[in-house]
């Protein structure tokens, strides 16, 4: 009976410990070029942060999260009169934040959010 005890307690020990390795994900991109280009994907039992800043002529950003509480930032600057930026969010979660501010003369923004709290800010300004 000793042995299917200390059995029992090394599986719990093991799961707890795969459990916070994947508690949190965050991660940041920063572009400066004529061309720039993004996609970044989340998933984790606890929260994911994920932050995108482009500044170019076209700049094209995506991010998808799927955990508890997921927060999604992406940030574009058009850097000539023509400027073409275009922004998608996607995330599944208990909570769910994105914000997605774009300067230029051609803005496309997309969020999805499926979860209990969803909050979402697109800003958008032509130059």
């Amino acid at each position: 009976m000793r042995y299917h005890l200390a059995a029992t307690a090394a599986v719990f020990l093991t799961v707890v410990t795969a459990h916070g390795a994947n508690a949190g994900n965050t991660v940041s991109v920063l572009q400066f070029g004529t061309t720039n280009s993004s996609f970044t994907s989340q998933a984790g039992f606890g929260s994911n942060s994920a932050t995108t800043l482009q500044f170019g002529a076209t700049n094209g950003a995506t991010s998808l999260q799927a955990g508890a509480v997921n927060s999604i930032v992406i940030g574009q600057g058009g850097t000539t009169s023509t400027s073409t930026n275009t922004a998608v969010a996607g995330q599944v979660g208990i909570v769910n934040t994105t914000l997605i501010g774009q300067i230029g003369a051609n803005n496309a923004a997309s969020v999805g959010q499926l979860g209990i709290l969803n909050g979402s800010t697109v800003i958008q300004q032509s130059p």
